[in-house]
């Protein structure tokens, strides 16, 4: 068996701020390989908390082409395909498509911290475990509420294709399955699975969210 230990590129800026929301289509081939389109809307506020105070160097979140070119630099087996930008009224909107040469190169772009995600192979299959938060259940009432007003309208939707069958399933920090979140709508089976649920309800859900995808 070999496990493979990474973070997830979504969750880091699910965590940088609640003015966001993302979309990945993520197609795998027989061999391992795949694209990953990669498509997120966040806030031009955002954006500008990244220059203030002299901080133009480090914005908290990718903001141009560059920033995916370092990335393609870092992670070996990886390539950027195309990127482009666009802005709708307050927000902005990245679309990004990148091949990688197997599971393992595409859990390297999703974070390179090792906190957030594993990756798990055994006997010619994958299982990809995606952590999302612990859980909120400690957290202040208020904060909660606030995180929830700013993440209105913003959503994360996570989609994945296999040559045959794959399976998605949503648990808790202690395991058990979750099924009926809050307008979250799940397909766990079949050649696409996927995942879409509100992006408030995902950073503050009380006993935490994670997902595991096999195929």
């Amino acid at each position: 068996m070999k496990q493979v230990k990474g973070g997830i590129f979504i969750a880091i800026m699910l965590l940088l701020s609640s003015c966001m929301g993302v979309q990945a289509d993520i197609a795998l081939n027989s061999d391992g390989s795949g694209i990953l389109v990669l498509e997120y809307r966040f806030s031009r506020l955002l954006e500008s908390l990244g220059k203030l105070d002299g901080n133009e160097r480090w914005p908290p979140v990718p903001v141009g082409k560059a920033d995916f070119e370092r990335t393609q630099e870092r992670v070996p087996g990886l390539r950027l395909v195309s990127f482009s930008a666009r802005e709708d009224g307050t927000d902005r909107y990245h679309h990004v498509k990148m091949e990688f040469a197997d599971p393992g190169v595409l859990l390297r772009f999703l974070d390179a911290t090792g906190q957030g995600a594993s990756l798990v192979q055994e006997q010619g299959t994958y299982r990809l475990t995606l952590t999302f938060t612990e859980g909120m259940d400690k957290a202040d009432p208020e904060l909660l509420a606030l995180v929830e007003a700013v993440s209105a309208g913003y959503v994360l939707q996570i989609t994945l294709s296999f040559p045959g069958e794959g399976s998605l399933k949503v648990y808790d920090r202690e395991g058990r399955s979750w099924d009926t979140v809050p307008g979250m709508t799940l397909v766990p089976q079949g050649k696409q699975v996927s995942f879409i649920a509100p992006l408030g309800t995902v950073l503050t859900h009380k006993q935490g969210l994670s997902m595991e995808i096999g195929w």
